[in-house]
């Protein structure tokens, strides 16, 4: 959904005066100390000029720029091309705020992008035509992201913020934005999670520098901090900080709530999802943490009358009638659980993960090879999808491939799929537990990593 370069750039400029900007970048004080950062722009602005957009991703750039192995290279484990970009965005601002403040031309590389975009210099007016854009851009962004999560519904929001940002380099609004955009591709598997997670949060700390008062990106960044740099002490100020600056508002607490039941911190969950409850009963977002919540907590009737409420609000909600199998199988009651899953499949056909799930309910049933039979039918409509490796290792251990189970949740666990941290509470891996790799498995899903900022920066320096 990123633009392409002819489109992004101001208009009627050459490829001759592009690279001349190039020049005098690569020439000023803050690239001469930096021959990694000058090789890595001159890479992207020539690549773009050449229309060559395939040299632009981030396998290709890590190899060409960074000297990977063509064989070995893997995104989701090497982050040394979204940390060296997001170092040479900050390189590139911090020129344009002194050396080249008086630049006509200007280079920029948007946040989770590697296609750089030429403008010229905004006008420096309070209330200038380009932040007015701008802010129309952030409303616009912030009503898809009110429509369902599709992977179109998401990109098409993010090219919005991109855009924002773009016009309005200091409006903190479009990172918040991007940056819960992104967070939505990662936890939704629409785009790698890990990717999508570290694009989010580069978004959401540079949205912070311009407003360090946003309690939306706090409970965002906390999120992040949780799920995917598993630095749950650091989440857990970035949630409070959030509460403290807006404490009347339900999102915070409802996301709070949320990570601190995957935390399996289930008291102080209740407390606040009901808050969060009680300060918008309509957030249907926040029921579904609680029909979450009663599961772990074993009150499944109460979990079913959460979910009667959730469907009489949002009749056709992927959430509430996904929650709805979810509920039938810790019930146990399997033949509930493919009728549901069933329906989903044929209401929902883009989904993988209603297939995966319907899978997993016939293999409770009994019916492994019809489970098969449903996976292999899966993986023949959604070859070009990612598809999460922990949904795939439920099935697995619901049909006593055991080893394929395990072998799957080391994968989730190493590429950070959202739903990791359950590993060690979901009852669907209990059968696991007598086995002798598990409590391994568990200490890793669970253990507090030293320093998740200078993990990924030593991996950059390497």
């Amino acid at each position: 959904m990123k633009r392409d370069f002819t489109s992004a750039n101001a208009s009627g400029t050459s490829p001759e005066h592009i690279m001349l900007t190039l020049a005098t970048v690569e020439g000023s004080e803050a690239f001469r100390s930096s021959p990694r950062h000058r090789a890595l722009l001159r890479y992207l602005v020539e690549s773009s000029v050449a229309g060559d957009l395939v040299a632009l991703k981030e396998t290709v750039i890590a190899v060409a720029v960074f000297g990977r192995p063509v064989a070995r290279f893997d995104p989701k484990l090497d982050s040394i091309v979204r940390v060296e970009a997001r170092r040479l965005r900050a390189r590139l601002e911090a020129y344009y705020a002194d050396a080249g403040r008086d630049a006509p031309l200007r280079i920029g590389l948007p946040v989770g992008s590697y296609v750089p975009v030429v403008a010229m210099r905004p006008r420096e007016e309070p209330e200038s035509e380009a932040m007015q854009k701008a802010q129309d851009l952030v409303e616009r962004g912030q009503h898809f992201l009110r429509q369902a999560l599709s992977k179109q519904s998401l990109e098409t929001a993010l090219a919005r913020f991109d855009e924002a940002m773009r016009l309005a380099p200091t409006l903190a609004a479009a990172y918040v934005g991007a940056g819960r955009a992104h967070l939505n591709l990662a936890t939704g598997w629409h785009h790698e999670p890990k990717v999508a997670a570290d694009h989010a949060a580069e978004a959401l700390r540079r949205g912070l520098t311009f407003d360090p008062r946003n309690a939306v990106a706090h409970a965002l960044l906390g999120a992040i901090q949780n799920q995917f740099e598993r630095d749950w002490r650091a989440a857990r100020r970035s949630f409070e900080r959030a509460i403290g600056l807006e404490p009347q508002q339900a999102f915070v607490h409802s996301a709070y709530g949320a990570h601190l039941c995957m935390r399996e911190e289930l008291a102080q969950a209740d407390l606040e999802l009901a808050l969060a409850r009680k300060l918008d009963p309509q957030y249907v977002n926040t029921r579904a943490h609680i029909i979450n919540l009663r599961i772990a907590q074993g009150r499944t009737d109460e979990a079913g009358l959460e979910i009667e409420s959730m469907r009489d609000l949002a009749p056709n909600s992927l959430a509430a009638n996904g929650l709805a199998g979810v509920l039938a199988m810790a019930r146990g009651d399997a033949d509930a659980a493919v009728a549901i899953y069933t329906a989903l499949c044929e209401a929902v056909p883009e989904s993988p993960g209603c297939f995966a799930s319907l899978a997993g309910a016939q293999a409770a049933q009994g019916r492994p090879d019809l489970a098969r039979d449903t996976l292999a039918d899966m993986h023949a409509r959604f070859a070009d999808r990612i598809i999460s490796p922990y949904v795939l290792a439920v099935v697995s251990t619901r049909c006593g491939r055991h080893d394929d189970a395990f072998a799957l949740l080391e994968r989730a666990d190493l590429e950070r799929d959202p739903n990791a941290l359950q590993i060690p509470s979901d009852l669907s891996f209990r059968p696991l537990a007598g086995d002798s790799r598990w409590p391994a498995l568990v200490a890793r899903v669970r253990a507090r990593p030293t320093r998740q900022r200078d993990r990924i920066d030593a991996i950059a320096a390497s």
